[in-house]
């Protein structure tokens, strides 16, 4: 049985062209790199190298052993990824989301109903990634803004979230019961850039608005903290990101401001899930 290590070495050489530079690139002594392919030359029983008094190279036949150990080693670094990534998978129960809000619930209904498994959720802006994802089989459970009609899906709202906008006492809407999002035109907000779908509906919704993006909720609120820039808050992700002490919280008015997030999986997969849509919470109102 011939080792992996000596495939890969003769690649190696015959990628950098010499033992010199391959015993480099491999972080071995050169008398180790030649002691290693003598071994394979014995194992294999013929001559890879052509041997000079100068130089040693790799001869036709050693070209075309480094061809196939080439894909011999892609094949084993396959098997080896493969296997891992479906261990992984069993360990692992990877599903996405529109928002973030949504995963801050889902985790201990997951831990609770899929003890064996550890959840581990992708955000993305639109509910067309996360059907992709969920059609490839990528992720196996998705949060949408809706359940996606046919019979192909299994669905249940769980949660409600209304988007509202921090301010300073001093701000010109600080005043107000409700705002529109065309009463916030023209503003700069601090806003944690892991949103997904709320970014881009502010950004279509909000004239001439500017969002300072940040990539932690720690920096996130430390800066609304410390400006009188507008934020944007919600009751659901107050347990994450309590609003700053001294702002006026004023909701959003607009039925866009709204979400109603639906659990989604295949429904091929829906008895797997039933747990989850056992224990899942109801889609109570966020004040």
């Amino acid at each position: 049985m011939i080792e992996t290590y000596l495939l890969r070495d003769l690649a190696e050489i015959d990628r950098c062209g010499s033992f010199t530079a391959a015993a480099k690139a491999l972080f071995v002594s050169q008398p180790a790199l030649s002691r290693a392919m003598q071994k394979l030359e014995s194992q294999l029983g013929v001559e890879l190298f052509v041997r000079g008094s100068a130089r040693t190279a790799l001869g036709p036949l050693g070209r075309l052993a480094a061809e196939h150990a080439r894909v011999v080693l892609a094949a084993m670094d396959g098997f080896e990824a493969a296997v891992r990534e479906a261990d992984r998978a069993r360990r692992v129960l990877r599903y996405g989301s529109i928002a973030p809000a949504p995963v801050w619930t889902l985790g201990p209904v997951f831990a609770q109903t899929i003890p064996g498994r550890e959840a581990e959720a992708d955000v993305r802006e639109t509910e067309e990634e996360l059907l992709a994802a969920l059609g490839e089989g990528r992720i196996e459970a998705a949060v949408l803004l809706r359940t996606p009609p046919g019979p192909d899906w299994r669905g249940r709202p769980f949660l409600r979230e209304h988007l509202c906008v921090t301010l300073p006492p001093v701000h010109r809407l600080a005043r107000r019961k409700a705002v529109s999002f065309a009463d916030l035109a023209g503003e700069t907000f601090v806003l944690f850039g892991k949103v997904g779908f709320w970014l881009p509906l502010c950004r279509a919704k909000i004239p001439r608005a500017t969002f300072l993006e940040q990539g932690t909720l720690e920096a996130t609120r430390s800066i609304v903290a410390n400006s009188d820039l507008p934020a944007f808050f919600t009751a659901v992700a107050a347990s994450r990101v309590p609003a700053p002490e001294g702002r006026v919280v004023v909701p959003i008015r607009d039925r866009e401001a709204t979400a109603l997030y639906h659990f989604v999986v295949p429904a091929s997969r829906a008895d797997d899930f039933e747990p989850v849509f056992a224990a899942l919470p109801g889609a109570d109102p966020d004040n």
